[in-house]
């Protein structure tokens, strides 16, 4: 994942390089089906939302993106019948849709914008919505939103959106409202997720040249109300990736050295309140590159994306909860990563 999020040549809200992307938060229950995003280009500009058995059979496509677009960063809705995704198109700006996991019922969360990308911002009225999960109800999804205008730091050759934030939104569209707006240009949003207990929210914070330590990524917890909010993680850590809360609530997963040496990331857990930081994987440099990853609903076993071959194309494994014994459950020619665990129902 690269950050920022930037504007690029032809005014397109560029997403964080797409290959880190999205374990979200896992609803306890007993264990049901992984979904996760297959890319069928090593350019990976060409992508769907597949699920398949925590064994890794039966594995069946679900989206079909338009022409020109790919689907990113699935998350099992509470009951396991439904999956919230990012829907990418490569000239326009991303947005949050809904669909059966038989593939049935597409719909469209986040609002539509018939105004054009522009090379200096979005437009005003139009957003950028991306990252979306579950709320425990059932009934919304949280989302990372981009606004406003672009800033340009030409002595660190980066761009920065004039307004991040965090937003809630109802599944059939409505209500939409942010519950945190950071300050203006000073970092980007990433992966909010509402804990299964309905009690708080993560995210990742990727700071800006204006915001100090410079270029930083932590992640952060706030109470839902937008309350409480601190840091979880050391910056040295650069921690992310789509951080997961375990089932009970207690625990975030997450992968450290994003985007720093991410040859040497292993995977870490910490308590919503900033203690208990442990390691839970020692995996040697020669593993190429660890991917996002999602705890099972019963809390038992981690699901996770480890590149598989001299490219970093991801393979699914599956690990137990403390780190033990890891092995793969799906390797596939093709590209796959961000895995989310769904609950049986």
């Amino acid at each position: 994942m690269t950050h920022p999020r930037i504007i690029i040549a032809t005014g397109l809200i560029a997403a964080a390089a797409v290959v880190c992307a999205a374990a979200l938060a896992t609803t306890p229950g007993s264990n049901g089906q992984i979904a996760f995003r297959r890319y069928f280009n090593d350019a990976q500009t060409k992508s769907a939302v597949f699920v398949m058995n925590a064994d890794g059979s039966n594995i069946r496509r679900v989206t079909h993106a338009p022409r020109r677009t790919h689907d990113d960063q699935p998350d099992w809705s509470p009951d396991g019948k439904r999956l919230v995704f990012t829907r990418e198109p490569d000239n326009s700006f991303f947005y949050v849709e809904l669909v059966n996991a038989d593939g049935t019922g597409l719909a469209r969360v986040t609002p539509r914008c018939t105004r054009k990308p522009t090379p200096t911002g979005i437009p005003r009225g139009c957003e950028d919505a991306s990252e979306a999960s579950f709320t425990p109800d059932g009934q919304h999804v949280t989302y990372a939103r981009a606004t406003g205008r672009v800033r340009i730091f030409k002595k660190f050759r980066y761009e920065q959106i004039q307004h991040a934030a965090l937003a809630i939104i109802g599944v059939d569209g409505s209500s939409g409202r942010e519950i945190l707006r950071l300050p203006p240009y000073s970092a980007d949003i990433h992966y909010p997720q509402v804990s299964p207990d309905g009690r708080y929210i993560v995210f990742e914070r990727f700071n800006s040249p204006l915001s100090r330590p410079r270029f930083g990524l932590a992640l952060f917890v706030m109470n839902v109300d937008g309350t409480g909010l601190h840091r979880v993680t050391p910056w040295s850590l650069h921690a992310g990736d789509n951080p997961d809360w375990s089932p009970d609530s207690s625990r975030i997963l997450f992968r450290s050295k994003v985007d720093v040496d991410d040859e040497r990331s292993q995977f870490y857990t910490v308590h919503p309140d900033g203690t208990g930081l442990t390691q839970l994987t020692r995996f040697p440099f020669t593993h190429r590159r660890l991917f996002s990853a999602s705890f099972s609903p019963d809390g038992s076993q981690i699901v996770f994306a480890k590149a598989g071959d001299a490219k970093g194309r991801g393979d699914i494994w599956i690990m137990n909860s403390d780190g033990g014994n890891p092995h793969p459950i799906q390797a596939a020619k093709p590209w796959d990563s961000a895995p989310d665990w769904g609950s049986a129902g």
